[in-house]
């Protein structure tokens, strides 16, 4: 049987590890919650606990049950929603690559060799990028979707210069046209990451 002061140890435990799992600084779950960056720096000590509600809400932000946070567990349970975000993509991603496979093997067969079948698998590298932004889109993974864009130009273009190369005498000049598109994404995406830059700040500082 629990005594009082280890059970308060347990949930301050808890609370401060789920909150660092899920990249919050003391500040950010305060405010999720409206309390302020005292009350949760008071959880995370023992000297205080939430009421049971709040409890429940801040199971709720973790993405885990209220049995998770109460109970003395070790390590840290992923939240199912993590796991899809990484098991679905992967597994879209391989349908791609599969694909691809085929099709190299189809065009091989078929062709014996008269076209440049190994191009499926240069077209499944923006297809990848694609799914890729899709899902962070889904998650909300702001440097997932920076990544995806930065690699849906960059692969396009190439796959464009391989397919037009030995035909077009500019193909090699293609990628010029991806600096201009890069930089926009680069200062459009600055704007976003600022918050998060802030937030890593105040993390260093709890």
């Amino acid at each position: 049987m629990k005594t009082k002061e280890q059970f308060n140890e347990t949930v301050a435990s808890n609370i401060a590890k789920y909150r660092k799992f899920n990249n919050l600084t003391q500040l950010a779950l305060a405010e999720k919650l409206n309390y302020s960056d005292k009350a949760v720096a008071k959880w995370e000590s023992g000297e205080s606990l939430p009421d049971s509600f709040v409890l429940y809400q801040i199971a709720s932000i973790f993405g885990i049950t209220l049995n998770d946070l109460l109970s003395n567990r070790k390590g840290v349970k992923i939240p199912s929603t993590k796991i899809k975000s990484i098991v679905v993509p992967t597994l879209a991603d391989c349908i791609v690559w599969l694909v691809a496979l085929i099709s190299f093997i189809t065009l091989s067969a078929v062709f014996n060799g008269e076209v440049k079948s190994w191009l499926s698998f240069i077209v499944a590298i923006p297809v990848t990028f694609i799914l890729f932004l899709i899902f962070a889109c889904i998650y909300k993974n702001l440097l997932v979707q920076f990544i995806s864009i930065s690699g849906i130009i960059w692969s396009t273009l190439l796959t464009a210069h391989l397919f037009l190369i030995g035909t077009l005498s500019i193909a090699s000049y293609l990628y010029f046209i991806g600096i201009p598109i890069q930089i926009a994404f680069i200062i459009k995406y600055a704007g976003l990451f600022m918050p998060l830059l802030k937030n890593l700040k105040k993390k260093a500082k709890s």
